[in-house]
């Protein structure tokens, strides 16, 4: 009974301490409202030359193209195989450690 006495005590402390309900921080929904996650990256892109922002979006695409890629890649190779009946996982398969066992023995 103690143990949730001290529970509630804590938690009600930190709820009447919270920045959140003392108006000293704002909410995460007036955050989100406020400011667009890409309404800082644009005047940082427009700032940028010319032949520095082709790169950059050059850049970019390759590495979207290569990670969409591997996963396109894993997705065919899924589905080509056949389901597996077996319910065991890799995990499973591997034999237990037994390490501490043949040290023993020796």
């Amino acid at each position: 009974m103690a143990f949730w006495l001290r529970a509630g005590l804590v938690i009600g402390a930190i709820y009447y301490l919270s920045p959140l309900r003392l108006g000293e921080a704002p909410s995460p929904a007036r955050t989100a409202q406020a400011e667009a996650p890409g309404s800082t990256v644009g005047p940082v892109v427009a700032a940028l030359s010319d032949s520095l922002r082709v790169r950059m979006v050059e850049a970019a695409a390759a590495e979207a193209g290569r990670s969409i890629g591997a996963g396109l890649q894993a997705a065919v190779a899924e589905a080509g195989r056949a389901p597996s009946r077996d319910t065991l996982t890799a995990h499973d398969r591997q034999p237990a450690w037994r390490g501490g066992a043949e040290r023993e023995m020796r």
